[in-house]
């Protein structure tokens, strides 16, 4: 029982350590319409030819290729959350909320819960820019 005990204190411990450590990292978040229907700020694309499921595949696929790249060589720096806005959801953070009352236009970019991008998904090379802008700033 005692060896259950301590175990179960030394998880503890490093459930706790691992979550200060996910607060020290920047978080970026990014809320994008679902690319095969409406949406709550606009139409989704009406995809009705071959070029057009081409065109919107390649550009699902730019996008995740964007944040499989920023998770793998800013791992130690961000954490990443993607998420669909849908008008039968209520339940986002308030600052995401207010976006969507505004009807302003997705993809939403938020870090540390401050937009940064909004109605554009960034390139690779602009949030990299972002970023080293986020971290020259926690090195100070």
């Amino acid at each position: 029982m005692i060896e259950d005990e301590l175990s179960y204190g030394a998880r503890d411990k490093k459930n706790v350590w691992n979550m200060s450590m996910e607060k020290d990292k920047i978080r970026i978040e990014i809320y994008e319409g679902d690319p095969f229907g409406g949406t709550c700020c606009g139409p989704g694309p009406r995809v009705a030819s071959f070029a057009a499921v081409e065109k919107l595949r390649r550009m699902l696929e730019e996008r995740s290729e964007i944040v499989k790249r920023l998770s793998e060589e800013y791992r130690d720096d961000v954490t990443i959350k993607r998420d669909t806005i849908s008008q039968k959801r209520w339940d986002y953070p308030e600052y995401v909320m207010r976006l969507m009352s505004d009807d302003k236009p997705v993809p939403y970019v938020f870090i540390d819960e401050e937009p940064v991008v909004i109605g554009k998904f960034p390139s690779y090379e602009e949030f990299v820019a972002l970023l080293k802008a986020r971290l020259g700033q926690e090195q100070k």
